[in-house]
């Protein structure tokens, strides 16, 4: 398998979190989409230019980060579980998984970059609805959290590897420390070994783009 991703992309996150819990072998291909060449050249491949994206090995062209991951649990069942095996659980995974992508992550994206502007061109009305979008998230994602430790049941899942990437840059600018469950919740994912190694990957992923800087200046 050969996955095109961004260590900067929360929905690549969301993949590679799949991939490393399951354990799953793959070849990996960062791209700078920041890169006007690089993103260019990428769009030769995949014209739409979204990362991520997986190739398997017959040549199957698989866009999107939750098909990618229902994919890879289709395809090899005796890994762990991403989508669970109850039905009611399943539904939940999912729904929690999209609303993960929407409310938090696109929402969160609006939030980082009107605050990177002067004070004066902030969109206050943007910033509000952001920040009350992404509190409603916060107190849904706590609820959720009463009945399980894990937000579709006893084990990790498809609405974990969409929602810990999101939280891992929301809590700078939105802290959930006075929600309790969620808070616990967040201190098992930063023990997950998959999440472990992405922070580990992603860190040496900058650390060797910054020597890369450095050499070239």
């Amino acid at each position: 398998m050969e996955l095109y991703f961004s260590y900067l992309s929360t929905y690549s996150q969301k993949v590679l979190l799949g991939l490393y819990h399951k354990g799953l072998p793959f070849n990996g291909h960062p791209i700078d989409i920041s890169d006007p060449q690089a993103h260019q050249a990428y769009k030769e491949l995949y014209p739409f230019g979204k990362v991520p994206l997986l190739l398997t090995d017959d040549g199957r062209m698989i866009p999107e980060s939750s098909i990618i991951l229902e994919f890879l649990d289709n395809q090899y069942p005796d890994q762990p579980a991403l989508i669970p095996k109850d039905p009611e659980l399943a539904r939940k995974a999912r729904m929690l998984d999209r609303m993960c992508d929407l409310y938090l992550n696109d929402t969160l994206v609006d939030l980082v970059m009107e605050s990177y502007k002067p004070a004066p061109e902030q969109d206050r009305g943007l910033l509000a609805n952001a920040s009350e979008k992404i509190g409603m998230m916060y107190r849904l994602l706590d609820e959720q959290l009463k009945a399980s430790p894990f937000l579709a049941g006893d084990d990790i899942s498809l609405a974990d590897c969409a929602a810990a990437p999101c939280l891992f840059y929301a809590r700078s600018f939105a802290p959930f420390d006075e929600l309790e469950r969620l808070d616990h919740y967040w201190e098992k994912l930063m023990q997950w070994p998959a999440f472990v190694r992405l922070q580990q990957d992603t860190q040496s992923s900058a650390q060797s783009e910054a020597s890369e800087l450095q050499t070239v200046e």
